[in-house]
């Protein structure tokens, strides 16, 4: 006869539940690549692009970009008590500056916004629907394709050389 540790919980001390969890290797999998896409893009958005908002009175405000889909987008801007500009009935133009002289620009309606705090400043950050009826949002939907695709083959240099020899 055969006898197990611990008695008839056949080697649980837990009552019965089960020791043994299975990991959902593609939730794993999915949530990395999630997370390299939101870090690889911020670089990008941070390092690479700029991005403004033209106000009702015809001034660049810089606003930094969060978050994109082809849906909409996030961005946030300082917060300014004595300037309540966007709000939430305005449609907003958005300008992404791929140089200093050539731009493509969207146009966005605030859906909801919210305040955050990062590095000790106040900001005010919006999520946005990009409106679909530009002329512009074909050529928007490719470039966050491209992020979706950039962000899965990226790599970050680390100086490290490898040689291949065929």
């Amino acid at each position: 006869m055969i006898q197990r540790a611990g008695g008839s919980n056949s080697g649980n001390q837990n009552g019965g539940a089960k020791d043994d969890q299975v990991v959902d290797f593609t939730a794993v999998r999915e949530k990395r690549l999630d997370d390299k896409r939101k870090n690889t893009e911020r670089i990008f958005f941070r390092d690479l692009l700029s991005v403004y908002s033209v106000t009702g009175h015809s001034k660049m405000l810089p606003v930094e970009l969060i978050d994109v889909s082809e849906d909409g987008c996030a961005f946030q801007i300082p917060y300014d008590p004595n300037n309540l500009w966007p709000n939430q009935d305005d449609g907003v133009p958005i300008r992404l500056y791929f140089s200093r002289e050539m731009y493509m620009e969207i146009f966005v309606r605030i859906q909801n916004s919210r305040h955050s705090i990062e590095g000790n400043h106040r900001f005010l950050r919006f999520g946005c629907s990009v409106d679909k009826g530009t002329q512009s949002y074909p050529a928007y939907q490719q470039f966050v394709k491209f992020l979706k695709l950039y962000s899965e083959q990226a790599h970050k240099d680390t100086g490290d050389m490898t040689l291949f020899y065929l």
